[in-house]
């Protein structure tokens, strides 16, 4: 599993979300539940919040792909 931290394109509203996949493959934006704003909102991928060399492992898997 991966943590993520992620925006409300909205609201502004940043929090984590963890997920067993890469969030970089969605071109950095994805649609979520925002609490805040009580519907699906955008959210801008702000980057991994793990340790570095997984966050590059990720990052090079999609550049690979691409």
């Amino acid at each position: 599993m991966t943590r993520w931290l992620l925006r409300c394109a909205a609201c502004g509203r940043e929090r984590a979300l963890e997920v067993g996949f890469n969030l970089l493959v969605f071109g950095g934006k994805i649609y979520l539940y925002c609490k805040s704003c009580k519907a699906n909102r955008e959210h801008l991928i702000l980057g991994c919040v793990e340790p570095a060399d997984i966050c590059a492992d990720l990052a090079s898997g999609v550049s690979k792909s691409a």
